[in-house]
């Protein structure tokens, strides 16, 4: 398998070639790995050595540090693998389906065919709009979705007006 770090780039994998998320999704990730590690740390410590030996006097200080220290040393650990991360995560429209991969342990690939489609959301929250990221969430009438996460604003407007369009041209008789 190939990798690039251009956003929009190919990644052949196979006999598809999946198109990575932007660098801005990877430093998402990582933003979000920094949030929740100071946060649990800190609560941790907090708790731990502060408030604990406070309202227990048997309880010592040295397992809300150490618990802390844990968590910062996992989150370190974490934001290290989000690269691969990165580059396990991918989408590639082909002539019949779209093809959405993603996981680095745990790997998931799913294909949905263009006539099936019948719902195309593409949202963005608060940080995915500050890195100029969305989301397209295309979803079948048996309950069955495929979301391509954290690409680029633009890319995912063009992605819902080809599937769009596609969908209507092949859509499966009821």
């Amino acid at each position: 398998m190939t990798t690039t770090d251009d956003p929009g780039r190919a990644c052949a994998s196979g006999s598809s070639s999946y198109t990575l998320p932007p660098r801005a999704a990877l430093s998402l990730w990582r933003l979000n790995a920094v949030v929740v590690a100071l946060t649990g740390a800190f609560a941790l410590a907090g708790a731990g050595s502060l408030l604990l030996p406070r309202w227990f006097a048997a309880v010592p200080s040295w397992p809300g540090w150490a618990g802390a220290g844990i968590v910062l040393v996992w989150s370190v650990w974490r934001w290290w693998r989000l690269r691969a991360v990165w580059e396990a995560t991918g989408y590639s429209l082909t002539e019949d389906e779209v093809l959405v991969r993603s996981g680095l342990f745990f790997r998931t690939h799913c294909a949905l065919p263009f006539g099936r489609i019948q719902t195309i959301e593409v949202d963005s929250g608060p940080l995915q709009r500050r890195f100029g990221l969305a989301t397209v969430t295309v979803s079948t009438g048996a309950f069955q979705s495929v979301s391509v996460e954290d690409i680029g604003a633009e890319e995912a407007e063009r992605i819902r007006d080809l599937l769009t369009r596609l969908a209507t041209e092949r859509q499966v008789a009821l």
